[in-house]
């Protein structure tokens, strides 16, 4: 891609995105924001000139006029009936495309129907794409959809994937597609070879012209590993993650006694003492926090914020395992600190692959140290308050 295409593709994306966060922007009223959005629509008539670039959204937009630049346009129902001087990037559930476009044509929409004249080439995803016999595309064509009929004469090559594909006209190159369907009518020509992928046998009428080889290639197949491959590989990736587990919450651990030894400590003693306590406060911080990420994520203004609580969530439960772990080994072995976190690791994960009650254990040990670890950043919290050190 060369600059001028990165440029038009940042410029549209930028655009598009600006669109989006238009239309869901917080409105009082329905009856308000749809007054608001029909606002937005945008109509350049064809008395109309546009020197540069045109950017139109909306519910409807229509591009009627010349415009010497590209064009960018999005909405409910998109109409270029004018004349582009540059590139037509469009976005829209229905867009019809009748006017003149210099260059190249990038188009995607639920239906997508093109009758006018592309210069260049011509990029197309849609539900249902149609390509009129009145159309022309002066370079190549790749689409992609349910449905496309390819009716309007193709200067150069075409490369198509649908579900359905239908040629009845020229094709200057070759024809290449991957569908479920393809059938060539008798006004279909094309020039080069016809390559395709699919189940089904191509439907040729007389008359269609073929001027290379028509050559039907199944679709791939899907490898199919035998069920003790599959309990292999299932296997392997659950001892590699258990690895991975085990080696961080080791790291972790020993560096959490090293260098947090008094607040390792409290945590676990909090889980000594009060057990119960612990695991209700884990159990109502597990539903409270991610109901208000969510509220947080809902508001724009907030999803920074609700980013790095979710993160901080995250950390807390995976960093809350440490100090049950510390305190089921020295329940067994009593304050040797280091042994004693080393043998409630293996007994943690010992426990946790059996099934069911591993996964009901799992569970309560996160919920039990998060309470223990909130309960602990507390009492520190106002230890600090009350020295004056915060």
């Amino acid at each position: 891609m060369n600059w001028n295409n990165k440029r038009r593709t940042a410029k549209f994306v930028i655009s598009f995105a600006m669109w989006l966060f238009i239309r869901s922007g917080p409105i009082e009223a329905g009856e308000q924001q749809d007054r608001f959005w029909d606002r937005r629509s945008s109509s350049l008539s064809a008395a109309e000139t546009v020197k540069g670039d045109h950017f139109a959204f909306g519910p409807l937009v229509t591009v009627s006029g010349t415009v010497d630049g590209d064009v960018y346009a999005f909405g409910g129902q998109v109409v270029v009936d004018g004349k582009v001087n540059g590139d037509l990037l469009v976005a829209g559930g229905r867009v019809s495309i009748s006017g003149g476009v210099s260059q190249d044509v990038r188009v995607a929409g639920g239906q997508v129907n093109l009758s006018g004249i592309v210069g260049r080439n011509l990029t197309a995803m849609g539900g249902n794409v149609e390509l009129a016999r009145a159309a022309t595309v002066g370079g190549s064509v790749v689409a992609a959809g349910g449905n496309i009929h390819l009716a309007s004469p193709v200067k150069h090559a075409v490369k198509i994937a649908a579900g359905s594909l239908i040629v009845s006209n020229k094709v200057g190159s070759q024809l290449h597609a991957a569908v479920g369907a393809l059938r060539l009518t008798s006004n279909a020509e094309v020039a080069g070879d016809v390559n395709y992928y699919s189940r089904r046998e191509a439907e040729v009428e007389p008359g269609a012209r073929i001027g290379g080889k028509l050559v039907h290639n199944p679709p791939p197949r899907l490898p199919h590993p035998s069920p003790e491959k599959i309990i292999l590989f299932f296997t392997g990736l659950g001892l590699f993650i258990l690895l991975i587990g085990f080696t961080s919450t080791l790291i972790l651990g020993l560096l959490s006694l090293r260098y947090l030894p008094n607040y390792h400590q409290a945590t676990v003693d909090i889980l000594k003492t009060r057990p119960w306590v612990s695991l209700g406060l884990g159990f109502v911080a597990a539903i409270v926090i991610p109901v208000v990420g969510a509220i947080l994520f809902s508001i724009v203004l907030t999803i920074p914020i609700a980013i790095i609580l979710t993160a901080a969530f995250g950390i807390l439960l995976f960093w809350a395992r440490i100090f049950v772990i510390s305190r089921l080994g020295e329940a067994i072995m009593g304050p040797k600190r280091g042994w004693a976190f080393l043998l409630g690791l293996v007994l943690y994960y010992v426990i946790a692959f059996i099934p069911i009650v591993g996964w009901i254990f799992v569970a309560l040990v996160m919920l039990s140290g998060l309470g223990a670890e909130l309960l602990a950043r507390k009492n520190f919290y106002l230890e600090a308050r009350a020295r004056e050190l915060l």
